[in-house]
């Protein structure tokens, strides 16, 4: 947890000291968008495949066989990915220009496809750090790099904070291709690929549609920022949600510690006590320490009813990510009982609360998706913990 932490320090300032030290507003913004466009886009490409990783190796008796099965699947999953990012990129600068930024997208979806996998890998071996060690050498690059061009005086570029992950994304993309060619005949039949992707998007197809719905409704302001809001109010919103993002990565990073124990609990009906008190009192220092901050930034460069406004829109999007954590925390026992299907359902609950409070208040873009946002993740929870009620949870 301790690497976590620090690996995850750095990727929360990455980006802000891009604005801080460089001073580059569009190119912030523009870097919260490559990485929203990202989380948006990986449950669709995942297929559900971490998820259903657990499930299955929970349920096996030869753990060994999942592990090895579900790792040669990855790899032909990723080349597959790989190689269509590549036409992605090539028809963008030899055919027809669609996306300015499409390189970085698709090594950022490549770094995350990857990473994602390995953390569950490592994890169900009890090796949840080596994933660490990947992603703080891939950032650290990219931090030395943004000092190393600060203190010479050059000019920024979108480079210095992706190269580390276009490197690692490069290497374990040939990896996976010299390894898939190696053994194309010994370890994985085609019938059996097909049977594992079948169980897959069997198994995580609700859990993939309401994955997509949740992140796009959390990144649907910084997806749209470059083009519907000012680009004060694209910083704004895409600062409060970096400093949201500390109550995330504390939920991630107590999530990827006991998620192995919440999965492997034989009462599926069971929410134990001790795990669900220890998950609390971590996100709510967290949740205490971005007000905290959030506060003393907006006081300083916010006066009158400006700093009026920005802290209500600020407070609704720490709150709306605080009580999406839980929500998120939550949900896992359905899937553990393999009833994703009910968070489908509450994912489109959810969706039709914050289309129809856009579509119905007239109020300026950025406060009325921020009253949308934390309004829908709002009743989600609540409806939520009514269902787990309603199911005979209990609590011990």
């Amino acid at each position: 947890m301790a690497l976590s932490y620090f690996d995850k320090a750095i990727i929360f300032l990455l980006p802000l000291l891009v604005l801080y030290l460089f001073g580059e507003k569009e190119i912030y913004v523009s870097i919260e968008y490559i990485y929203s466009i990202t989380i948006v886009a990986i449950p669709l490409l995942d297929l559900g495949l971490s998820g259903y990783f657990f499930y299955a190796y929970r349920e096996a008796d030869n753990k060994n066989e999942v592990l090895e099965v579900f790792t040669n699947f990855f790899k032909r999953l990723y080349i597959l990915i790989g190689f269509v990012g590549l036409i992605f990129i090539a028809v963008h600068y030899l055919v027809f220009p669609f996306e300015n930024l499409i390189l970085f997208i698709v090594y950022r979806v490549l770094f995350v496809l990857a990473t994602t996998f390995l953390a569950s890998y490592f994890r169900l071996i009890n090796k949840p750090q080596k994933v660490v060690f990947i992603t703080i050498l891939s950032n650290t690059l990219s931090l030395l790099f943004l000092f190393f061009y600060f203190f010479l005086n050059y000019d920024f570029s979108l480079w210095l904070i992706f190269i580390g992950q276009i490197l690692f994304s490069s290497i374990y993309f040939f990896k996976c291709l010299k390894d898939v060619l190696v053994s194309i005949n010994k370890k994985l039949k085609v019938l059996y690929t097909a049977k594992i992707l079948k169980d897959t998007i069997l198994f995580s197809w609700p859990n993939i549609i309401q994955t997509f719905l949740l992140l796009y409704i959390s990144n649907y302001g910084k997806i749209n920022a470059l083009t519907k809001m000012p680009i004060d109010d694209g910083v704004l919103l895409s600062l409060v949600q970096r400093f949201s993002m500390l109550i995330f990565l504390t939920h991630s990073s107590v999530w990827a510690f006991l998620v192995k124990d919440i999965y492997v609990e034989k009462n599926v009906l069971h929410i134990r006590k001790s795990i669900l008190y220890k998950y609390l009192i971590l996100l709510s220092f967290a949740l205490f320490m971005v007000v905290i901050i959030a506060s003393f930034l907006l006081s300083y460069n916010y006066v009158g009813n400006s700093l009026y406004r920005s802290l209500k829109i600020s407070f609704l999007i720490i709150g709306q990510t605080f009580l999406g954590c839980i929500y998120a925390y939550l949900e896992v026992h359905y899937g553990r009982e393999n009833k994703n299907i009910i968070k489908l359902y509450l994912a489109i609950f959810g969706a039709l609360i914050f289309v129809t409070i856009l579509v119905l208040l007239q109020i300026d873009f950025l406060e009325r998706i921020s009253i949308a946002m934390f309004a829908s993740t709002l009743v989600s929870l609540l409806l939520s913990m009514f269902i787990l009620y309603k199911r005979n949870y209990k609590m011990v």
